[in-house]
């Protein structure tokens, strides 16, 4: 089944923007974030990423609240829509 829209760019976004060896294919949305194994300086590079793909401002406070790839993609679309 193809990936929402949302998800779709998320899952561009974290491939690009972590460590090489991640397989954007093995991204789903029940994929933990904590899987990736980012530490404090990769945050901070990954949440300017996903702001400039996605047109929001995050803070490292609701990244580490958000569990999974699909409850951050859920997130961003909440986010994108103003609420």
């Amino acid at each position: 089944m193809p990936l929402a829209p949302t998800l779709q760019r998320l899952v561009h976004v974290v491939s690009d923007s972590l460590p090489e060896g991640l397989d954007a294919c093995s991204i789903t949305p029940d994929t933990p974030l904590s899987s990736f194994g980012v530490d404090s300086l990769m945050l901070i590079d990954l949440i300017f990423d996903l702001e400039q793909e996605f047109g929001v401002k995050l803070a490292a406070e609701e990244m580490t609240a958000l569990k999974t790839v699909g409850e951050l993609a859920a997130h961003l679309d909440r986010r994108a829509a103003g609420a």
